[in-house]
């Protein structure tokens, strides 16, 4: 039996798994032109990013549950908690990058600040402009923090799986309704169009979060596990299966309509927002509650402390880092792979791990 705020190792060192097959997406080393089937597929490789949508749904139920009840301690301290967690290195390192920027005079001045401030606020999520500005990933913390910020109001909702489902129609509703209303108006491609808001934004993500909370609440008892219990051990396989089956379903999708990324048609976000959601879950319930080697793997040492520091690898490993590395290390894609690894651990362990204990142990309400 998995205890309430039980730390549950082999959920972080999946998230090194993730994080490193998203990396492998953005720096695709296969040709497009001599090995078009190859390149596709790893051009499908944004679809780890929904495991990161489920696990936070998961762990945020899991660890800080008692924000339902609304009260001003428990609020406090969780805001406090995802503001260390968060806001230190995404504000260092987007100044960071946006500084280099004004010194090579990569941009137009004006343009450059509206840049930056869309960056730092997080707001370029939400903006088809400029989503890919600055630290191009970030754009999912967006929908993180969306999803952060309403976390008590979720939690203090969802008492039922009714209530759960309803959330979710509820979210998409309210995507439709914000994009009918912004896409008649030219505002910087805040909400241009509906496949816009459905992947790069929280109202098109709602089924994920949704799927972690699911899990989260089956541990705390509120919930029946379901499908997932009756599949006891096989959990993992059906999980896997689900997952490759999305995997090539995105491939086929993308060869049929001609399209780099089947994100970029319905029949492609369907699968990766809902169908590839339900997968994870099976496998991440056999994480959770039994053992296999795929579990002591991930929940090893090595893989535990790789994935604590995939907050820093993920930032860096399309930022000014990547070009430092390719322009004073190599340009060969294990070297820079293994190389950004070393620099984000090094970099979660001197910053971002330090700063996050001083802003928790100053501002904690104990």
């Amino acid at each position: 039996m998995v205890k309430e705020k039980e730390f549950i190792p082999a959920l972080t060192g999946i998230r090194a798994v993730c994080a490193y097959c998203i990396f492998f997406y953005h720096l695709n080393f296969f040709s497009s032109q001599t090995e078009q089937n190859a390149f596709i597929i790893l051009n499908q490789f944004y679809t780890f990013l929904t495991f990161f949508f489920v696990l936070s749904g998961f762990i945020i139920c899991h660890k800080y549950y008692e924000i339902s009840s609304l009260k001003k301690k428990y609020l406090y301290n969780y805001f406090v908690s995802r503001v260390a967690r968060v806001f230190p290195i995404l504000f260092i390192l987007i100044s960071i990058t946006f500084f280099l920027q004004f010194i090579y005079k990569t941009d137009a001045l004006p343009h450059l600040f509206k840049s930056y401030f869309y960056n730092i606020s997080l707001l370029k999520g939400f903006s088809s402009d400029y989503k890919l500005t600055g630290i191009g990933p970030s754009w999912s913390m967006s929908v993180e923090e969306l999803f952060y910020l309403l976390s008590p109001i979720i939690f203090s909702l969802t008492l039922r799986i009714s209530s759960l489902l309803k959330y979710i129609f509820l979210v998409y509703g309210l995507g439709v309704l914000i994009t009918f209303i912004f896409s008649k108006f030219n505002l910087d491609g805040f909400f241009s169009n509906y496949m816009f808001t459905f992947y790069f934004t929280f109202f098109g993500r709602a089924f994920e979060f949704a799927c972690g909370i699911f899990l989260a609440l089956i541990i705390r008892g509120r919930f029946e596990a379901g499908l997932l219990g009756k599949a006891g051990k096989a959990s993992m396989y059906i999980g896997l299966l689900i997952i490759f089956i999305c995997i090539l379903s995105l491939y086929l999708i993308a060869h049929a309509y001609h399209q780099q990324h089947a994100n970029d048609t319905w029949p492609g976000l369907i699968v990766n927002n809902i169908i590839m959601p339900i997968g994870i879950s099976f496998l991440f319930y056999h994480l959770i509650y039994f053992k296999s080697l795929l579990q002591r793997f991930l929940a090893g040492p090595i893989m535990v402390a790789l994935g604590s520091a995939t907050y820093s690898f993920y930032l860096l490993h399309t930022s000014f880092m990547l070009t430092w590395i390719q322009k004073f290390i190599s340009h060969n894609i294990l070297v820079t792979f293994i190389s950004m690894i070393v620099v984000s651990f090094c970099f979660y362990k001197i910053v971002e791990q330090p700063l996050a204990k001083i802003i928790r142990r100053k501002f904690f309400l104990h």
